[in-house]
Order: C-alpha cells, then structure tokens, then sequence
C-alpha cells in the first residue's frame, strides 16, 4: 500500500481513537552538541482551529500559508481503480482550501478546492504550498475521476490573491498518459498521490513529488511537467524533499505499510539525475528540511511499528538530526501522526499536525525553537491558543 494518508484500512481507525491529544511531544534525553548552551526547547502551539492541515510556507512579509486537505464530500469516483476498493472507497467534494494565519488562526485565502476521504476516514486534498516570483501556489491531490471529482483535476494550481484558483499543470491526465516503469498493482491510482512541492534553485520551475506511482517531477509556471526521477521500482512511496548543495533535491521516503522501524531512507538527485542513498536507517519519512546549522532534518509520521493489529501507534512521531549517512539525533519524539516540516524564516522549526484522526478544526502548527538548545522538546506544549472553526457544511 502506498497512499500516503490512507495506511492500514480501518485498522488505523481504532488506532487514532486512543490518543486524546492532537498535539503531543515527550521530551527526549540529548547530549548537548559542542557550544550547546541553554535549557531545552519548547515546543509552542501557534496555530490552531485547522482543518487537515499538510505543508506550509511564508511569504516574504512574514505571513504564514498552510494547504488545508479539506473532509472530502458526497461525490463518489467516476473512473474505477485498485485504491477505491483497496480503502474501502472514496468520497470527493470541493471542501479542501489554502489559509493562512493571522492571530493564530486560520483565514481562507481560496477554498472550493478538491478532496477526498476514503472509507478508513483519512482525508487527502491540498497537500503543500509553495511561493514562486511572489505569486502562491499549491498541490493538490484531491482532485480527479478516481477520487470523485472529475470537473477538478490532481496537479499544480495557482493561488490567486482574490481567492480564485486556476490549474497550472494537471497532473491526473499527465500521469495516465506517462505511466511509470512499476506501477503499485494493489492501490494503483491513476490520479496519482500529489504531494510536496519546492522551488527549484534558479526560480524557473518546481520539484514536485508523486508519491503513489513514486515520481519526482519538475513543472514550470506555465505548466510544462517533465520527470526528473522514477522511483517506482521497489515501492519506495516518495514523499518529502529538501534542497541538496548541489542545486538539486533530497527526497525522503515512507516505505509501504506498516512502515517498518529503519527501513526508510532519504535519496539524493544529483545534477545528472542519478540516485543515490544519502541517508537510511528511518522510519517512515513525510517530510524533510535543512536546518540553519545547514544539518539535513527529517519527520517521521510513527516508529515502533508492529507486524500485528494495531500495527501502528499514535504519539510514536519523530523529527530527527542527520548525524551521519546512517545515524540520526532525535530532535523531537511522542509527536501524534505529524505531516509537514519546515523551517522558518527565524530559524525555529515548526510542524503540523495531526495527519490521522483529526476532526474539523483540531489541526495545528507548532512550533520549536532549536536556537542555543540542547535539541530536546519539552514535554508538555503550550496550547492555549484555541480558534473556533465552524463544521462543513
């Protein structure tokens, strides 16, 4: 299986109704690095009343913008594949949206885009955002036949400051009509999984990651989609990327459920487009950054995986240090399903989170101050932002 939100059927169901918090971190036992100074960071709630919130990013005026996946919607899949049936069938609708934060909570930037939820209960729709040349720009992979929503395609979209939205590359007829070498049999979706997105180092175009076929793209502004990297061989499940020195990208992988501990790893994409490993021994990988320190950061959504129901647990996510090609420092642990990763323009690193078993509105983003700490959590967030958001309609 290789949807990245939709792990372990209704298995997962009964797994996320035993965590009560959707926020949670245990504080982690570090050696301070050399010039280390300072007590352990904090880990703080800054915004909250978010609907299935996914990637981020700031504007260079400081406002933070957060891809909402939406609940999905009454609109069942016109075009048949494996996934439907493999999770239990999708149900689509235009509930997923771009906000972004002021005050701590969310305010719609464009709403009305495509969403899905499938029959375990987990929700796909804007999966990352993006800003290029100043003008904002999201994923989405809600969109699409297989995912009830024929009239909205999966692809890249712009987001206009009005509100209004336009599909700048649409992906769901590019994927049928440019098939990988080893497409997933089991859960094959022919509007593939959408995911992260990323400026690439001259401006002209985006990294874009496919994570259902296993694909790495390049897409330029006005559309044109060229595959960088097939990674469809071996089901790794690509999911999160990060600048590499060399102008090119890192791209972290989730491996196939139940995610075996250490069988994760991050690749590199090397200016001629070899892969190569650059990073192993991880735990299913979602998202990745690098830090102000110029050290490669990867979040891990859960650890300690079993082979057995309930195969997965809530508050077993991690964000992790790259200490070597094989070796990491625990930044972050007892996170519940955390999804995105991004370090902000202060240098704190900050996350979202939950990506399973949120209802509407119990979504955050929280964020960790790494500057002159040890790299270990606090155990107990601060939470008392709250903002109100009204159920969909």
């Amino acid at each position: 299986m290789s949807r990245l939100l939709t792990i372990g059927l209704s298995l997962v169901l009964s797994v996320v109704q035993l965590s009560a918090s959707p926020v949670a971190v245990r504080a982690q036992e570090a050696t301070p690095q050399p010039g280390a100074e300072g007590a352990p960071a904090a880990l703080e709630v800054v915004a909250s009343g978010l609907t299935n919130p996914r990637g981020f990013t700031w504007a260079e005026d400081g406002t933070l913008y957060v891809a909402l996946a939406g609940t999905g919607g009454p609109n069942l899949p016109t075009e048949a594949a494996a996934v439907i049936e493999a999770f239990l069938g999708f149900h689509g609708g235009p509930s997923a949206a771009v906000a972004r934060i002021q005050d701590g909570c969310p305010v719609t930037v464009a709403a009305g885009l495509p969403s899905y939820i499938d029959g375990t209960g987990a929700v796909s729709g804007v999966s990352d955002v993006a800003i290029l040349g100043g003008q904002l720009y999201a994923t989405v992979d809600g969109g699409g036949a297989v995912h009830g929503n024929p009239e909205q395609s999966a692809g890249l979209y712009r987001i206009n400051a009005d509100g209004t939205f336009a599909v700048v590359a649409d992906l769901s007829a590019w994927m049928r009509a440019n098939p990988v070498a080893a497409r997933p049999p089991a859960d094959d979706d022919y509007d593939g999984e959408v995911w992260q997105l990323l400026p690439t180092a001259d401006g002209s175009a985006f990294w874009v990651v496919e994570s259902n076929q296993g694909q790495v793209l390049q897409i330029t502004p006005a559309g044109a989609i060229t595959r960088v990297a097939d990674l469809s061989a071996g089901h790794l499940v690509p999911t999160g990327i990060a600048p590499a020195p060399d102008g090119e990208v890192y791209v972290g992988t989730l491996t196939a459920f139940p995610f075996p501990d250490e069988a994760a790893k991050v690749v590199h994409i090397a200016p001629d487009r070899t892969v190569t490993d650059h990073w192993t021994g991880l735990t299913a990988v979602v998202a990745l950054a690098v830090g102000p320190d110029n050290a490669l950061y990867a979040l891990e959504m859960v650890t300690g995986t079993t082979d057995a129901d309930p195969f997965i647990f809530p508050d077993t996510g991690r964000i992790v240090r790259q200490t070597g090609p094989g070796s990491l420092e625990v930044v972050a642990d007892g996170l519940n399903f955390p999804i995105g990763l991004a370090f902000a323009p202060d240098g704190a690193l900050y996350v979202t989170l939950p990506a399973l078993g949120g209802a509407p509105g119990q979504g955050t983003i929280a964020r960790l101050d790494l500057a002159g700490k040890t790299g270990s959590a606090a155990a107990t967030p601060t939470t008392a932002l709250l903002c109100l958001v009204a159920p969909p309609a």
